[in-house]
């Protein structure tokens, strides 16, 4: 089985789950359970427009994304609430050809991470500058970005839910959807950077989720306020703000690759 097939068993148990403990229809859940995971790789579809401009999907590059993702050095897991929007959609589809989706929030400061980890200089041991990461001809969406790059992106929350989920909402969904989130993420095999997309509280769901539930050796990097490792399972945590956090800057947000860069140098072999 590629890992589509794997990612499309667990959704449709996982739906039949969530219309047990949530009450919703079936109809409700088909409307609003938002599929994730590793993005696809294959071509462009057709265009279709949405409220912010022209901009395609892409297909399913069918045992295309498997490859890519067993031959990479760093295997990114994006952590996430759930979807900021009111219908279900399938976020391993997603691109931005000719859209103005690059200057948001959210996605300008994704893809910036996305690019420099997925750009590992494994001979020189180096990451890009965050020039380079932030440059849209770099990693903008379809471009550089998710053609050529695993990328597995995880709503712990698979109902879409608007611009806010709070923590006690999230914590809900993550307390009653905790087997079939620790299942989506057992797929990803070899994943080895998680990144915590949460908002920068010391404690909070999501980091919550990691340090207890499935990496219980987490350790904090010297005093940083970004970086936790497992020296036993070999992972990497980044901690970072939500990517849509308003006044944080690509700086602060790029300071994480910083102190990665610095822990990998300090820690040989680590991640492979």
């Amino acid at each position: 089985m590629t890992i589509h097939d794997k990612e499309k068993a667990l959704f449709e148990e996982w739906m039949q789950h969530e219309k047990k403990w949530t009450g919703f229809s079936e109809e409700y859940l088909n409307g609003h359970f938002c599929w994730d995971g590793l993005h696809f790789t294959g071509k462009p579809s057709e265009p279709h427009y949405e409220a912010d401009g022209h901009s395609w999907r892409v297909m399913d590059g069918d045992d295309k994304q498997d490859e890519i993702w067993a031959r990479s050095f760093i295997k990114p897991v994006f952590l996430c609430k759930d979807h900021n929007g009111d219908e279900a959609v399938d976020e391993r589809e997603e691109t931005g050809y000719s859209n103005e989706r690059f200057y948001y929030r959210f996605y300008g400061k994704y893809l910036m991470l996305l690019y420099a980890l997925t750009n590992y200089d494994t001979i020189n041991q180096a990451f890009p500058t965050i020039e380079e990461a932030r440059d849209r001809n770099n990693c903008w969406l379809g471009n550089k970005g998710f053609f050529h790059a695993p990328v597995v992106r995880m709503n712990l929350k698979k109902n879409a839910g608007g611009a806010k989920c709070n923590n006690d909402v999230l914590s809900e969904y993550i307390n009653n959807d905790l087997a079939f989130i620790t299942r989506q993420k057992d797929i990803y095999e070899g994943a080895n950077v998680f990144v915590c997309c949460h908002g920068g509280e010391p404690s909070n769901p999501i980091l919550d989720l990691l340090k207890n539930e499935w990496f219980p050796d987490l350790t904090r990097y010297k005093n940083s306020g970004f970086l936790w490792y497992d020296d036993v399972k070999k992972v990497v945590v980044l901690h970072e703000w939500h990517m849509s956090v308003p006044n944080v800057s690509y700086e602060k947000y790029y300071a994480a690759i910083g102190e990665l860069d610095l822990f990998l140098k300090e820690h040989p072999g680590f991640l492979g």
